[in-house]
């Protein structure tokens, strides 16, 4: 496995743990932060820039499918790049009407959860490779 899949393998792992620990313990914190971006149409325009950015970053330097650690950290390189540019160019108001449609505020634990398992399987991928 290359140093960039095992670097970005346990950046994007660590990361994926502190979101959802913060997910979790700062719950209101989270969902005032969505409720923000989803209701100032110049948040979301950055929130999607950043995502074009981190996506297009990954892709580029990263674009590999070989074992399941490389096509994790390739797969969230490309939603991170499509959701960015769907984030930036989608009418205003889509974003939130997603949110509403995924139940966010209710289902705010398990996504919490599933940000912990991927995050913990990027982590423990990158480091016991």
């Amino acid at each position: 496995m290359s140093p960039s899949t095992l670097y970005l393998a346990k950046l994007m792992g660590a990361y994926s743990l502190f979101a959802a620990a913060w997910l979790m313990y700062r719950r209101e914190a989270a969902l005032g932060l969505v409720d923000r971006i989803t209701n100032d149409p110049v948040f979301e325009s950055v929130i999607g820039t950043l995502r074009l950015v981190l996506g297009l970053a990954i892709v580029v330097g990263h674009n590999r499918w070989g074992g399941w650690v490389e096509a994790l950290v390739s797969l969230i390189g490309w939603l991170a790049l499509f959701s960015g540019v769907a984030t930036m160019f989608l009418p205003t108001g889509t974003l939130r009407r997603i949110v509403v449609w995924m139940r966010f505020k209710e289902r705010l634990s398990l996504y919490a959860l599933i940000s912990s398992v991927l995050g913990a399987a990027l982590f423990i991928g990158g480091v016991t490779a």
